[in-house]
């Protein structure tokens, strides 16, 4: 990812996102859900490796679609800079 990328991410932190992969608070398991693209990320990156690897985490959102790593990437870098109110 670019620098520009970045940016636009920080950007669009308050859109609405869909994460997949992840352990939601139903019975179903792992199904998509909505929530802000800068909270998104930081969910995703919280993730154990190996849950978030295993269950393929992901982030999609307009055209912006990130991996775990990716995810992680800009928390490490961004941090609270990411966090969205909802």
């Amino acid at each position: 990812m670019t620098r520009d990328a970045d940016i636009t991410i920080l950007r669009k932190r308050g859109m609405l996102a869909t994460v997949r992969g992840v352990p939601a608070h139903s019975v179903g398991g792992a199904t998509p859900c909505d929530m802000l693209l800068g909270n998104a990320i930081l969910h995703v990156a919280r993730l154990d490796v190996s849950v978030c690897t295993t269950a393929a985490a992901s982030v999609f959102a307009e055209d912006i679609m990130l991996n775990c790593e990716d995810c992680r990437r800009l928390a490490l870098k961004y941090g609270d800079k990411l966090e969205a109110r909802e």
